[in-house]
């Protein structure tokens, strides 16, 4: 075996290597107890020399013009941290995962799949499959039971929508409306609760306060409909409607599958009670009491319908592609930037060995930033040729600058997340991750919080919750949170940046100066009797 690794050098430096290789055989014969080649036998017999150890396999060496260096294998501690998991250590010191080569009598394209030959490579595709359906399956236990947890029982909290009931009559239709609405208030029912007129004078103040989400809903039973009803049957008002005796007023782009599922339904169920029964206890009352000529005098629909409701829709979904936009876009947002992650990852591999510390955590925040600006450009003109009104609050000009950003804060607070996680474990299994975040998020994003357990209230802090209730705010003009949508996916994407820059900081660091020990602290000088120094 060769005392010295082969020189990358000039072909005349190549062509002595062998004689300088057998002059020092014969003088490490010779002189075993003395001064080796001028090196003292201390440092030519430490475990770091190349002169030690005949059997020690050697380090690779490089040449610099006049001096042939040659680089130890460095102590136990670098050795061992070379094991120790650290994604960042291949960028820093630019290598790459060798592949497995195999034998050279193994032909290529020449054997199927159980075929001896190949038995080891077939076993190792075996162990790959077998470790992905392990960790998919832990994967899909852990996460999709927490999603299928958020939508389980949402018919058992429906007594948390809180629902107004404002009596403006004072009357027999408003107390008998008011008593049954509140006896509703249990399990399984809704959060019927009594306020009073002078609170919101005016139906204009009422509807404000629904559409700022005080409320789900507001029942309103009008002033005058208990003598309204009377004076048309003692007067013979055929224009007479019972639908105006009580209204329901909500605001369904809050969120529709709350409203159309669970509180409109169940409101409806009992208004249509309260109100048949209203009704037929004022005929049999009426017909009691009144004489023949008011009977006559009476319109029909005073005797078929006395008291009846209508609803007032404050803010309609009235956009179907907006479902695109509030929930299953934002899941291909996260996509997108998990795609940006991945591309990003690749491509700053071929950098990385030559940038400082400092460059390459600026490259780290600035790169994925500069890809998410006109990737949520793109992605938010989707929408337009679908003609969603942006111009609902605000201009259309400035509505749908506002839902791009929205779109670039959303990609860059799960994007960079995604940065995070592909710095701690790395590129393969950063894949793994995905189902889990996006479920975190969706679990929140598609019901109120109010129809869920009391663990997914950590929802208002969530990207895709707050991405959610800004566009509405935009194409749907519901309750304007944009100031502080904005300012909690600013804070993800900080803390996004601050957790990527510490974590790839200090991987990079302890990559970095192994490398530099390599290159630098562990190099030894090795003197020949000629002056030479290897």
């Amino acid at each position: 075996m060769s005392y010295f690794p082969h020189t990358a050098g000039t072909s005349s430096t190549a062509d002595t290597r062998d004689t300088y290789e057998d002059e020092a055989r014969d003088k490490f014969a010779e002189d075993d107890t003395d001064v080796i080649f001028g090196v003292p036998p201390s440092r030519a017999n430490s475990p770091g020399s190349p002169l030690s150890a005949r059997s020690a396999p050697l380090s690779p060496s490089y040449s610099r013009p006049g001096v042939t260096r040659t680089i130890t294998q460095g102590t136990v501690a670098s050795r061992i941290s070379r094991v120790v998991m650290n994604p960042e250590r291949e960028c820093a010191e630019g290598r790459h995962e060798e592949k497995m080569e195999p034998p050279a009598y193994i032909k290529k394209y020449a054997y199927h799949f159980f075929s001896p030959e190949i038995k080891p490579f077939r076993a190792l595709v075996l162990k790959v499959l077998v470790g992905v359906i392990v960790i998919t399956t832990f994967i899909m236990w852990a996460a999709a039971p927490f999603y299928w947890g958020s939508l389980w029982k949402a018919n058992h909290y429906t007594d948390r929508l809180a629902i107004r009931v404002v009596d403006r009559d004072g009357g027999e239709i408003g107390s008998a409306v008011t008593a049954f609405l509140l006896s509703q208030r249990k399990k399984f029912g809704l959060g019927y609760f009594v306020t009073s007129p002078s609170e919101f004078p005016t139906d204009a103040e009422l509807s404000h306060n629904i559409v700022q989400e005080g409320a789900w809903g507001a029942v309103v039973i009008n002033a005058g409909a208990t003598a309204n009803l009377a004076s048309a049957r003692a007067g013979g008002n055929t224009s007479y409607d019972g639908r105006d005796a009580i209204q329901f007023i909500y605001a369904q782009a809050r969120n529709e599958l709350a409203s159309g599922s669970y509180m409109l339904p169940m409101v409806t169920a009992h208004l249509n009670a309260i109100t048949d029964t209203v009704g037929v206890q004022s005929v049999a009352s009426f017909l009691q009491s009144a004489d023949e000529a008011v009977l006559r005098a009476a319109p029909p629909s005073t005797l078929s319908s006395p008291v009846g409701w209508n609803i007032v829709n404050l803010r309609p979904y009235n956009q179907p592609v907006a479902q695109a936009i509030t929930l299953v876009g934002l899941i291909y947002m996260l996509i997108f930037s998990f795609i940006c992650t991945m591309a990003n990852n690749g491509a700053r591999e071929i950098i990385s060995p030559y940038l400082s510390n400092k460059a390459y955590i600026t490259y780290r925040i600035v790169a994925p930033l500069l890809l998410y600006l006109p990737l949520s450009l793109f992605f938010a003109m989707v929408s337009l040729p679908f003609k969603v009104s942006f111009d609902a609050h605000f201009t259309y000009a400035g509505g749908f600058f506002l839902f791009w950003m929205v779109m670039f804060l959303g990609m860059a607070s799960v994007g960079l997340a995604t940065e995070f996680l592909i710095t701690v474990i790395g590129p393969k299994f950063v894949s793994f991750t995905l189902i889990p975040l996006i479920i975190a998020n969706v679990s929140v994003a598609s019901l109120p919080h109010e129809l869920q357990p009391w663990i997914y209230r950590y929802g208002v802090a969530m990207p895709f919750y707050n991405c959610n209730r800004a566009i509405r705010a935009i194409i749907f003009d519901t309750k304007n949170d944009l100031g502080q949508n904005f300012g909690i996916l600013l804070a993800w994407i900080v803390f996004s940046i601050l957790t990527n820059s510490v974590t790839t900081y200090l991987y990079r660091r302890k990559a970095v100066n192994e490398h530099m020990k390599d290159d630098g602290e562990q190099e030894k000088d090795i003197a020949l009797p000629d002056g030479r120094v290897v």
